[in-house]
């Protein structure tokens, strides 16, 4: 007997031991899949339960300063189709075989025939017009056709077309690629505000779930649950658009009128700014963007915005600072007068003037009235080489300017500090050759002698709502280059040339100081020379010269050899009668003869 109530004794152990190691087993396993493996199992249950399909957000819109619409969305619909559901008359089957375009290889035909059980749910159509979809939706109403749904879905429409193209940018639809993993509709921005703020713009997609049944389809009375999408920002941009227009057009006709290969113009609030017009022309269609890819003329002005993202030697428009350089170091007064022979040499290198002659005996006043090459040259070599170049790069140039748009370049500076760098650099410099700058940054630095001295970085967006949320863009004051005295002194220069520059030698704008200042610039080409038979014609003008409210600058690229006098000063001259009146600016001359 005690030998059997051991032998119990050790069986019921056993079986408590194992009872009790089952359980710890069946704790672990638990904890595993309720603790430590939930979040994955629960994803993959939903997979198998729901199906889901993205909410797209609505893309913000784009506004000029006056609250005109630049981009904004067309109200469109994507085509699903569910197969084994879809019937309807013949005239409704045809009607939907017609805007498949995106459905399987065959299924056009299959939808005619009503024959569409082994499709399963696919997409028929990634835009269809709205009064399409209402026809689609009454044929529903009446019983004509089942097994179709429509989701809106917004397309991207750019109301005027080239004239601001490569400021805004575009959206490409890159939905081709994605397609065939994903289903899902892909827009990627390119190019200048649009992809500079495609976060704000683009928002946050939300998605549908809704429970499928076993082969895959959305049971209509089984669970669906909606996370609603979050629309982007709306921005408002610095820019007119009709200064924008009046830019656009004189463009278009001066370009034209030389036969030029292509131009540009900025206009820019010199006291703070904010760019008012940035025109290219040539320029494309952004509601057409594979037609232009596709055309080798269109494609190559689709991937930049060249006031920002080409650079050029600026030729003598660059002398504006040359001249401020060295009144700023006190080394030259505006009466200081020199000796022009037509020639100067500075290592070992000769500079002559753009028509080869001299002007004998001149003023600083003078070099920049001729445009003289060898006086700016003998200007720049009084200064010391570390002191020029620290004010070029306090100008902005060799780097970024920070503008908010994509695809800037940053120009080219070769200073004392780098390697093949001599004293011919900074002759040539003086003049415009040997430096490379976007239109951008000479507007920039210009601006900070038409102001005063202030250098200001570059901005277009006045304003983001993002909700019921208002920020608004402060003006970056990017430090002061100039004195107050120096600025005036080289604004008294210009405006003495804008006293001359207009019809039969008048002046540029009848009632008003005008400062200008021409170029002519030469192409440089692989190998360090430059093209024989091409240039840029240039100018830079600001209004009213001693209290401006816009500078305007001008650069043309032509086929052939054109100047900026002939070519870009009718350009300046015509947008500045415009703005002068658009901004209601009153002569300050005592008469006005702009026009009524």
């Amino acid at each position: 007997m005690p030998e059997f109530t051991l032998q119990a004794r050790r069986r019921t152990l056993f079986v408590m031991a194992s009872l009790f190691a089952l359980a710890i087993a069946l704790l672990i396993r638990l904890l595993d899949l309720q603790i430590l493996r939930h979040d994955d199992l629960v994803a993959r249950a939903q997979g198998i339960i729901y199906d889901e399909r993205p909410l797209h957000a609505r893309r913000g819109r784009i506004f000029d300063s006056k609250g005109r619409p630049l981009a904004l969305n067309l109200r469109g619909y994507v085509l699903w189709i569910n197969g084994p559901n879809f019937d309807g008359n013949e005239a409704s089957r045809w009607i939907v075989s017609e805007l498949c375009t995106w459905a399987p290889e065959g299924a056009a035909a299959l939808i005619r025939v009503g024959k569409t059980e082994d499709l399963g749910f696919f997409l028929c159509s990634r835009w269809v017009d709205r009064s399409i979809a209402e026809q689609l939706k009454e044929l529903q109403e009446s019983g004509d056709l089942q097994g179709i749904s429509l989701e809106e879905e917004p397309r991207r429409y750019y109301p005027y077309g080239p004239l601001v193209a490569p400021v805004l940018g575009y959206l490409q639809d890159d939905s081709a690629l994605a397609l065939a993993a994903t289903e899902e509709t892909r827009y990627v921005a390119h190019g200048g505000v649009e992809e500079f703020h495609d976060a704000l713009l683009r928002g946050e997609e939300g998605k549908v779930q809704m429970e499928k049944d076993p082969f895959g389809f959305p049971i209509p009375t089984g669970y669906s649950r909606e996370f609603p999408p979050v629309d982007g920002a709306q921005i408002t941009l610095t820019l007119d658009l009709a200064i924008q227009y009046q830019a656009y057009k004189v463009l278009v006709e001066a370009v034209q009128k030389a036969e030029a290969k292509r131009g540009d113009i900025i206009v820019l609030d010199p006291n703070s700014g904010a760019i008012l017009a940035m025109a290219s022309y040539p320029s494309y269609n952004p509601n057409d963007i594979f037609a232009c890819a596709s055309n080798p003329d269109c494609g190559e002005y689709m991937h930049v915005n060249p006031p920002i993202g080409t650079h050029y030697e600026p030729g003598s428009t660059m002398k504006i600072l040359t001249i401020a350089i060295a009144l700023e170091e006190h080394l030259i007064r505006p009466d200081s007068a020199f000796e022009c022979t037509g020639e100067v040499w500075v290592g070992g290198i000769p500079f002559h003037n753009w028509n080869g002659q001299a002007h004998g005996h001149e003023t600083v006043s003078e070099i920049l009235l001729h445009s003289c090459n060898v006086g700016a040259v003998t200007v720049n070599m009084l200064v010391d080489p570390e002191v020029y170049y620290h004010y070029l790069g306090r100008l902005g140039f060799g780097q970024l300017t920070g503008v908010d748009m994509a695809g800037e370049a940053n120009g080219t500076v070769r200073s004392p500090k780098m390697a093949g760098w001599t004293e011919v650099d900074q002759a040539a410099n003086a003049f415009g050759q040997a430096i490379d700058v976007t239109p951008l940054q000479l507007a920039a630095a210009s601006s900070a002698v038409a102001n005063g001295g202030d250098l200001w970085q570059p901005y277009i967006v006045q304003k983001i709502k993002q909700g019921d949320d208002i920020t608004t863009t402060a003006s970056a004051f990017r430090g002061r280059v100039f004195r107050e005295e120096t600025c005036r002194e080289v604004t008294s220069m210009l405006a003495a040339i804008g006293a001359v520059k207009g019809k039969d030698g008048g002046a540029l704008i009848p009632g008003y100081r005008v400062a200008l200042k021409t170029g002519t610039a030469q192409i440089p080409v692989p190998g360090g020379d430059y093209e024989p038979h091409r240039t840029f014609a240039s100018a830079i003008g600001y209004a009213p010269a001693d209290e401006p409210q816009f500078l305007i600058l001008v650069r043309i690229e032509g086929n052939s050899v054109i100047w900026g006098e002939e070519v870009a000063v009718p350009v300046v001259r015509d947008l500045t009668g415009f703005l002068l009146q658009y901004l209601h600016i009153p002569p300050s001359l005592g008469e006005n003869t702009i026009g009524p």
